[in-house]
């Protein structure tokens, strides 16, 4: 008869790992940041001004959720500033005093309209599958022409 030992406690189960909180900006970090973008200090001033020295900023923007907020907050400023540079670029293509700016601000208005259509809601360009179909021309055969000497056949 075969008997197994009487287990006298339960196998230990694994624990629910619990999810990890997202990482946020916070503190001096975000207070440095948002003076380099929203005011456009350099890294070393923005850092100064936020309690920190250069180099803990630096290596802050090295961790990626840093970065992200570095980018989003970028990038808020860069459509917060999309009106006023259409009316700068309206005003210059109203001017007479330089015909290459009136040039620059029409192309420039062109330019805006398209990337808005293309670029619009953060949709970025997918990758493709190009397929590139190459004809050749026909392989020419080398003939190699073998020595036209005579050959000796013996007969004995």
């Amino acid at each position: 008869m075969n008997t197994l030992p009487a287990l006298s406690a339960p196998l230990p189960t694994k624990s629910a790992a619990k999810p990890a909180k997202p990482l946020k900006v916070t503190g001096k970090n975000k207070v440095a940041l948002d003076l380099m973008v929203w005011e456009g200090l350099k890294r070393s001033e923005a850092a100064e001004k936020a309690g920190l020295t250069d180099h803990s900023l630096y290596v802050a923007l090295t961790k990626p959720h840093v970065k992200a907020y570095y980018i989003q907050q970028c990038e808020v400023l860069r459509t917060s500033g999309r009106a006023r540079r259409i009316h700068r670029l309206e005003q210059m293509q109203e001017q007479d005093d330089n015909k290459a700016a009136v040039v620059n601000a029409i192309l420039a208005l062109e330019r805006l309209g398209d990337s808005q259509v293309t670029g619009a809601a953060g949709q970025s360009a997918t990758p493709g599958v190009i397929i590139q179909i190459l004809t050749q021309a026909p392989v020419q055969q080398v003939q190699t022409i073998e020595d036209e000497r005579p050959s000796i056949i013996s007969t004995t």
